[in-house]
């Protein structure tokens, strides 16, 4: 099956973010560079994060004057901290930075796993929570971005998969606490980056999309395409919901990812 061209994808209208102001990080590259894009190009004011600022100043040729960037590295605290705190009111939070590495899970370090674990879920817990009195006063809305099905597991990387279900435990947690804020978990499935290239062969990623139901990965325009939506409120009658866009992937077992 094809995918549908990125065009398909775009449903909402073209002022349905105007006068918002989201928080982006990764948004240097992948789907936090299309995710920026997208909200920009629907009105909103995006301040994107990253820990490479040419990768950031990129996306800042693309995006235009709505778009300002500044280099954080999410994992420390105390900076990331400051940061949010000065941004005031924060209609949209999509917290997509991340990253892993494919490797068995008896060849993980104790600090390989740490790492791993610490960037996809420790650093963004705390994130949220530096950022929740801004989202608060905007009554606004957080997207925690994750894989596919990773409650049920995913071969080669356990660390990471253990990272992305603790984010939607968290997901699930705070929402079933927190009143004036919305949260979303997004789990894409296979979404050909220019990073998920580098940590999979060809044969590899082919193998994978083959093995979905609907034998097709994610577009970066789908990924975008959902965030704005749930950034823009048309699902404020959800909360704490895992969302699997990832051709049905979830619904089998998880391919093997080292062969």
């Amino acid at each position: 099956m094809t995918a549908p061209r990125p065009a398909d994808c775009r449903v909402l209208p073209p002022d349905a973010l105007t006068g918002r102001t989201a928080l982006v990080t990764g948004a240097g590259s992948g789907i936090g560079r299309a995710v920026t894009l997208r909200l920009v190009e629907l009105g909103a004011t995006v301040v994107g994060v990253g820990r490479r600022a040419d990768a950031l100043a990129g996306t800042a040729d693309l995006a235009g004057e709505r778009f300002r960037h500044t280099v954080l590295d999410v994992r420390d605290r105390d900076a990331a901290a400051a940061f949010v705190a000065g941004l005031g009111p924060l209609d949209l939070l999509v917290n997509n930075a991340g990253g892993q590495f494919v490797a068995p899970a008896a060849d993980i370090s104790r600090r390989g796993f740490a790492a791993v674990a610490d960037l996809n879920l420790t650093a963004l817990a705390a994130l949220v929570q530096a950022a929740r009195p801004g989202l608060a006063a905007a009554r606004g809305r957080i997207v925690n971005l994750s894989l596919s099905a990773p409650d049920r597991g995913v071969a080669g990387l356990a660390h990471s998969a253990a990272a992305r279900a603790g984010v939607a435990a968290l997901t699930r947690s705070l929402a079933r606490q927190w009143r004036d804020v919305r949260l979303f978990c997004l789990a894409p499935g296979t979404v050909l980056t220019d990073g998920v290239g580098d940590e999979l062969p060809p044969d590899v990623l082919a193998r994978i999309v083959a093995g979905t139901p609907l034998r097709r990965d994610t577009t970066l325009a789908e990924v975008a395409e959902w965030v704005a939506a749930l950034g823009s409120g048309v699902a404020d009658a959800v909360s704490g919901a895992l969302i699997e866009l990832d051709g049905g992937s979830g619904l089998v077992s998880a391919a093997s990812l080292t062969g």
